[in-house]
């Protein structure tokens, strides 16, 4: 039978390691962070049956499981969710760097890039190259937006009129003549005039006013390893790849 002060001392170090051992699973634990996404731009973010989708919100869930980030969905009106962000509740996605933005948020790299252009409700030959052909004009926009920055100017500077709608509401008054205009990205542009029936009514009038790059913010000074985990996955080329093939199948 072992001697009991022996068994004891073989005991005491192990019990003495034993809190060591735990100490990485709680030290690499990661936070859930909160995902805050607005609506009604399809098909970049949208509802579908009551749930949180589009491009925009598959490209961060590939994203934030790549980096094994866990994560929450809330889903608030685009200037609200820009609100609640600066004030570090939550992370913006699907959104514009901006110099005012700047002021509350800091921002990933782009994870896309959209093309911002205008629509006319008559065929535009030869399409417009800038921002000077839309003096004097009524252009249908949607609150709190940015359309670059040559059309956030002159939008400054009272170059034009702007009525702001959803874009629902723009592209049917735009059909129906009581809009000049409506700006707005190629891609959501062409997914909602099909589902309205307008694609016949409505067309593309100009070359890309803006290429405009599309990132993930959070409040100013916060979540630096956040952002460098997300920079880093978004810049290997595995990922891009599957980035890409995502966008391709949106695009059809």
């Amino acid at each position: 039978m072992p001697n009991i002060s022996s068994v004891v001392k073989r005991i005491f170090p192990i019990c003495l390691l034993l809190p060591f051992i735990s100490i990485p699973l709680s030290v690499h634990a990661v936070d859930s962070i909160k995902v805050n996404a607005y609506t009604g731009y399809p098909p970049y973010l949208y509802q579908e049956e009551g749930q949180q989708t589009g491009l925009y919100m598959r490209i961060v869930d590939l994203t934030l499981k790549a980096i094994d980030q866990p994560y929450s969905v809330q889903t608030l009106p685009f200037k609200r969710g820009l609100y609640q962000t600066g004030l570090g509740d939550g992370i913006m996605i699907g959104i514009l760097k901006t110099d005012q933005r700047m002021l509350t948020m800091d921002f990933s790299e782009p994870f896309y890039q959209e093309r911002v252009s205008v629509y006319f409700n008559k065929k535009q030959t030869p399409l417009i190259k800038g921002v000077d052909k839309l003096d004097g004009l009524n252009i249908g926009t949607m609150l709190g937006w940015s359309y670059g920055a040559e059309f956030d100017k002159a939008k400054a500077n009272n170059r034009f009129l702007t009525t702001v709608s959803k874009l629902e509401n723009n592209f049917f008054w735009l059909a129906n003549g009581k809009l000049d205009a409506v700006v707005h990205s190629e891609l959501s542009a062409v997914y909602t005039l099909n589902k309205l029936g307008l694609a016949d009514k409505v067309f593309l009038a100009s070359e890309p006013l803006a290429l405009v790059d599309i990132r993930i913010a959070v409040q100013k000074g916060t979540q630096k390893k956040l952002l460098d985990r997300i920079n880093q996955k978004l810049s290997e080329p595995e990922h891009i790849r599957q980035i890409n093939f995502l966008v391709k199948n949106y695009q059809k």
